[in-house]
């Protein structure tokens, strides 16, 4: 997500909505379900309001929600563990595609 924000910090709630209207709306495009992010965290604007407001320092609650989803997804796609999963985020970044290929390739070492 961090790749997406813009440059600059805000604590405009109207901009950080539009933020959260266009995530969704570029999850759904990737099939992924808004009702499927929901289940997974309470507000979608109050995650990219933390990450706007810790950009550059350590994971707020909701970073380290976002994270946690993003890795669970990874896991569940590609049959690697969790933290496996999150080691290959903290390296890589949130790329999926790269992603992607680098956990088929570590599950592919694994057998």
């Amino acid at each position: 997500m961090a790749e997406h924000l813009p440059n600059v910090m805000t604590d405009d709630p109207v901009a950080v909505a539009d933020l959260a209207d266009e995530m969704i709306k570029a999850a759904e495009r990737e099939g992924i379900a808004a009702s499927e992010i929901n289940e997974e965290i309470d507000s979608v604007f109050e995650v990219i309001f933390e990450a706007l407001q810790h950009r550059e320092g350590s994971l707020g609650e909701s970073d380290q929600a976002v994270f946690e989803l993003l890795a669970g997804r990874l896991a569940r796609e590609t049959g690697i563990t969790q933290e496996q999963a999150g080691e290959l985020i903290e390296t890589i970044g949130t790329d999926w595609g790269s992603l992607l290929r680098e956990a088929h390739f570590l599950k592919e070492q694994g057998k």
